[in-house]
């Protein structure tokens, strides 16, 4: 087994409700475990990050990308 690697971050309670609805799950920790699930095991998350710019301090976060691509279309 590979190296686990223990991560915090701040998830407004919104979000995470509607994460909860969205999977069909009660906890916050069943949520996020089927999220990251999906995450790494679908082609469609995977070509998403594949299409997500780099910059020169490294990945730029999907909502500035998306941020981005709407002012730009304008």
């Amino acid at each position: 087994m590979g190296k686990l690697l223990i991560v915090q971050t701040k998830i407004p309670k919104d979000k995470i409700e509607k994460l909860k609805l969205k999977t069909g799950k009660s906890t916050i920790k069943e949520a996020l475990s089927e999220a990251v699930y999906h995450y790494i095991y679908c082609p469609l998350a995977r070509k998403i990050d594949e299409s997500i710019e780099r910059s020169r301090r490294g990945r730029k976060p999907l909502y500035l990308k998306e941020i981005s691509d709407t002012y730009e279309s304008k």
